[in-house]
């Protein structure tokens, strides 16, 4: 039965690329399942495309991204449990979360984003030579947030490794959203990806979009 599933996404995976049509995984937590379909579609599309050697830094620059929509989930719910009493202070945020990231409490704060309509979606558009590869959360941020985020990505952008990035900018939360972020910028860096094409936005009320743009022409 479990072949036969895997063959059947497989088959319809392998047919929304042939169609040039858009491909979305929706997920409340980070599941190996979900991984591993994500990382099939991602090695069909640049298979297709002749640059598989893209395939790692971008497929880690994606969990990365979903790492940290699932993470900002989780601290809604957190919140909203009484359990971060703080939401603004980052090291209590940080310290909470980290308590959960293993396989069975993840599996249950999923369960609980789940009932709460707390998804990530990711998606893979092709259009023309460029891949795009867009993270969504239905959490909004705020200006301050936003913010602090754009800083990051630009900073990040001078370093080649993500060690020199720290060294000269140590930060005590860096387990946050910071760290991922700052290692998404130094990634597109060594596939010649400029930070400029590593998009992050919100819409202020529901929704906060974590965007790539890839170009696939050699």
């Amino acid at each position: 039965m479990k072949q036969q599933s895997e063959g059947t996404f497989k088959t319809i995976i392998d047919a929304a690329i042939e169609q040039g049509s858009d491909i979305v995984f929706i997920s409340y937590s980070i599941l190996e399942d979900t991984e591993e379909k994500i990382k099939y579609a991602l090695t069909q599309i640049l298979k297709k495309h002749q640059r598989e050697e893209l395939f790692t830094p971008l497929y880690s620059c994606t969990k990365e991204l979903i790492s940290n929509a699932t993470k900002a989930n989780a601290k809604q719910i957190l919140v909203k449990e009484g359990k971060i009493e703080n939401p603004d202070n980052p090291l209590e945020v940080v310290r909470k979360i980290r308590a959960i990231l293993n396989e069975r409490a993840l599996h249950a704060y999923g369960i609980k984003a789940k009932k709460n309509r707390l998804s990530t979606r990711t998606y893979f558009k092709v259009n023309g030579d460029t891949l795009t590869i867009e993270v969504i959360n239905n959490l909004p941020l705020s200006k301050e947030e936003l913010k602090r985020i754009i800083d990051r990505i630009e900073r990040s952008s001078t370093y080649d490794s993500i060690a020199d990035f720290y060294l000269e900018n140590p930060d005590p939360v860096a387990e946050g959203m910071g760290l991922g972020l700052s290692m998404v910028v130094v990634l597109l860096k060594s596939i010649n990806v400029s930070y400029k094409n590593f998009v992050f936005k919100t819409d202020w009320e529901q929704k906060t979009y974590a965007t790539l743009y890839i170009p696939l022409r050699l």
